[in-house]
């Protein structure tokens, strides 16, 4: 809320100043009259905008504090995340075993988070990658987008075939894969939980983002899911929303700690 304090706070000054300038012309005669009105008539205009423009930026700034002023206590977290390392994926020196020349379906799958996190993280929103989903559970959510009008919870996947909805269906190769839809739904309620706990009211959306030829045309929409590919996921910095840019970056940090990196370094 800050920026937006500071750019109604500079206009307000720079009205003002404007205001007073320009009055003592008004005793220069007709003509100083004339010019007194057309210089301080929109400033003042500005100075009033300017007025309403912060205390507005001021009541958004006092109902966020209060909804997450908060701190979360050991117990909230202990709710929220377990303290025990993630499980990692088998690995033989250092590296996932795999027959050679084959590409198996978790490297087509790492490739594609590494797509769509590298778009993600050109928009300069916040963005978490890679986040253990609950305790006990070796499921992850690949991306986690705090946006000015909802914290988005981002599914990649790299799959191949034709891509069609009917209704909530899915498919994709001409296979029911509704599934996507149901697993990026749950991801999302259980961010949106997360947020409940810590006194956080915000939208939580879901999307599927897919890399591989099984694309939508643009921007679609299934089962609540929104659909998307890297070349479009990205319009997601550019919607409008109430969230600026602090209480963003706080959201950010309160989902970093109650969704952890999935494997440990």
């Amino acid at each position: 809320m800050g920026t937006d304090s500071q750019r109604w706070g500079r206009r307000l000054v720079l009205s003002l100043v404007v205001v007073l300038v320009s009055s003592p012309l008004s005793a220069a005669g007709p003509t100083g009259q004339m010019l007194a009105v057309l210089i301080g008539g929109p400033a003042a205009v500005l100075f009033w905008v300017s007025v309403i423009g912060l205390l507005v930026t001021a009541a958004r700034s006092w109902v966020f504090r209060r909804s997450s002023s908060r701190t979360p206590s050991q117990a909230d977290l202990r709710d929220i995340v377990s303290s025990d390392p993630a499980p990692r994926r088998p690995t033989m020196a250092g590296r996932r075993t795999r027959v050679a020349g084959a590409e198996d379906s978790w490297i087509k799958g790492v490739r594609g988070e590494h797509v769509v996190g590298a778009v993600l993280d050109g928009t300069g929103l916040p963005v978490l990658h890679d986040r253990r989903l609950r305790k006990g559970s070796r499921a992850n959510i690949d991306h986690l987008v705090v946006a000015a009008d909802a914290v988005y919870v981002v599914d990649a996947k790299n799959l191949a075939g034709s891509l069609t909805t009917v209704g909530d269906q899915l498919r994709i190769g001409g296979r029911d894969r509704t599934a996507l839809l149901e697993g990026v739904r749950r991801q999302a309620d259980e961010v949106g939980a997360a947020l409940s706990r810590f006194g956080i009211t915000a939208p939580v959306r879901a999307v599927l983002c897919l890399v591989g030829t099984a694309r939508p045309p643009g921007l679609g929409f299934a089962g609540g899911v929104l659909l998307t590919t890297p070349d479009t996921v990205g319009q997601l910095s550019t919607l409008p929303g109430m969230l600026a840019a602090g209480d963003r970056d706080r959201i950010a940090d309160l989902l970093a700690w109650a969704f952890p990196p999935a494997v440990s370094n």
